[in-house]
């Protein structure tokens, strides 16, 4: 799924935002796979021609538009009263919001994950444990040594968020780290 803006994915109202741009994308897409058959209607005043035929085809693309509104749509931005809390327990850590992990059985929506050197840590509803588990995989798959923790408790989070913020460990792999979750992620 591409977005308008590369720098969007994993920032505060990632989802609203693609949200908005993938449903215009999509009427945008069906609108034209209907002009196409009609056009062909009406200039040769049948069904049976090539021109339904690229009508056919160009619904492909706005059905894969489609389900990525459907998967969007299951989800909900960060409020803003959430991000503020989350934004000053993290500081200056490298942080990415609102991320939509998928995997073949289940998605997974991480509203928080944030790195430093070697620890990563994420905050979830639900789902600590398969999140945990998909994160080791994609770090393992990636060659990341990584420690990966996840939350389901805010206060937790906060309160690790914060010691990592304080620490003093070099923090450069952190940002290939998060690209990878970022290339991942919906």
């Amino acid at each position: 799924m591409k977005y308008v803006n590369r720098q969007l994915k994993g920032t505060h109202g990632y989802i609203r935002k693609q949200l908005v741009f993938e449903i215009i994308k999509t009427v945008i897409m069906f609108a034209m796979a209907f002009g196409i058959f009609l056009i062909g209607y009406m200039t040769l005043q049948t069904k049976k021609s090539l021109w339904s035929v690229f009508a056919v085809l160009a619904l492909l693309p706005a059905s894969k538009s489609l389900v990525g509104v459907i998967m969007l749509a299951r989800f909900k931005s960060l409020s803003d009263d959430e991000y503020s809390m989350f934004a000053e327990k993290v500081g200056s850590l490298p942080v990415l919001y609102e991320n939509i992990l998928t995997t073949t059985g289940k998605t997974f929506f991480v509203p928080v994950l944030c790195c430093r050197s070697s620890d990563l840590i994420a905050y979830t509803q639900n789902d600590a444990d398969q999140v945990k588990a998909h994160l080791d995989s994609v770090m393992t798959t990636a060659g990341y040594k990584v420690s990966v923790k996840v939350f389901t408790d805010k206060q937790a989070f906060c309160k690790r968020a914060e010691v990592m913020k304080d620490s003093l460990k070099d923090d450069a792999g952190a940002g290939a780290v998060l690209d990878t979750i970022k290339a991942v992620s919906l």
